[in-house]
C-alpha cells in the first residue's frame, strides 16, 4: 500500500490512534483527525520524532460544516476510515434527544458525510472506505439504545455504498469487541469496585481478555489492503468470539 495517503477520523487517541500508526508504520502518509486543535498537536507531537510525514486536522463531526472544511483542506485521498465515535450511555426512557442526536451525528451522518465528501477522489484513485462498526451492531447492550443503533446503521451503510460505489471503490466494516483503550482504563479506574471492573472486562469475551488497538490496527490494514481487493461489502467482526455463542458451564 505504501504511497497511499490515508484520513483516520478520531485516531488522536484509542483505536483510531492505533489505526494511524499502523499505516504510518507501513510507509502511508496518514491525516489524523481530532475534535480540537489541541488533541490533534498533542497526537502529532507524539508522532513526529518517528513519522514526520503524519498531517493533523480538526473538526467536529457532528457539526456540517466542519465536515465539509475538512473534506475541502484533506484534498484528496486513497483510504478513508470513518473511525470517530461516540458512545452515551442511558436507559431509553431518560436518554435525551440531543445525546440521540449527537450520538447519530458522529458515528452515522459523519461517515455518509465524509463518504460523499471524498467520493469523487476515491472513484479516480479506486479507493476504499472502511467505517469501524462494533459488536453492538449485532448484539443489544442495556442502557445503549442508541450506540447500538448507530453501529448498525453503520454496517447497513457499508453493504448499501458497496453495492453503489463498486467497482471503483470497496467499502469494508470492521466492528471491535472491547478494547484496551485509555477510555476504558479511565472506566475502570472510575468504578466502585475497579478490580472487580477489570474483571468484569477481561472475563466479556470468550477469550477471555480485551484486544490491543493494534489488533484492531491489523484487520482495519487487511480490510484497506490491494491483497484483500475481492472483499467489498463485508463486516469483519473482531470481538474474541463474543458475537459467536456461549459455551455451557
Amino acid at each position: 500500500m505504501s504511497g497511499q495517503r490515508i484520513l483516520v477520523t478520531g485516531s488522536t487517541r484509542g483505536i483510531g490512534r492505533g489505526i494511524a500508526e499502523r499505516f504510518l508504520q507501513d510507509g502511508e502518509t496518514v491525516i489524523l483527525h481530532g475534535r480540537t486543535t489541541q488533541a490533534v498537536d498533542r497526537a502529532l507531537s507524539d508522532l513526529h520524532p518517528d513519522f514526520p510525514h503524519a498531517e493533523g486536522l480538526a473538526a467536529d463531526l457532528s457539526d456540517r460544516s466542519a465536515i465539509r472544511r475538512l473534506a475541502e483542506v484533506c484534498g484528496a485521498i486513497d483510504v478513508l476510515i470513518n473511525n470517530a465515535g461516540l458512545y452515551i450511555e442511558g436507559p431509553a426512557d431518560r436518554l435525551t434527544a440531543t445525546d440521540w442526536n449527537r450520538l447519530m451525528a458522529v458515528n452515522l451522518s459523519a461517515a455518509w458525510l465524509l463518504s460523499r465528501a471524498f467520493l469523487d477522489g476515491l472513484r479516480e484513485r479506486r479507493g476504499v472506505i472502511v467505517n469501524i462498526a462494533s459488536d453492538a451492531a449485532f448484539i443489544g447492550v442495556a442502557a445503549g439504545s442508541a450506540y447500538c443503533a448507530s453501529k448498525g446503521a453503520l454496517v447497513g451503510l457499508t453493504r448499501a455504498l458497496a453495492i453503489e460505489l463498486m467497482p471503483e471503490v470497496r467499502v469494508m466494516c470492521v466492528c471491535p469487541g472491547p478494547v484496551e483503550t485509555d477510555m476504558m482504563r479511565d472506566q475502570v479506574k472510575a468504578a466502585t469496585d475497579p478490580i472487580a471492573a477489570q474483571a468484569q472486562w477481561l472475563d466479556y469475551a470468550p477469550l477471555k481478555r480485551v484486544a490491543r488497538p493494534d489488533e484492531i490496527a491489523a484487520l482495519v490494514a487487511c480490510a484497506a489492503s490491494r491483497d484483500t481487493g475481492f472483499a467489498t461489502g463485508a463486516a469483519w467482526l473482531i470481538d474474541g468470539g463474543l458475537t459467536a455463542g456461549k459455551r455451557p458451564g
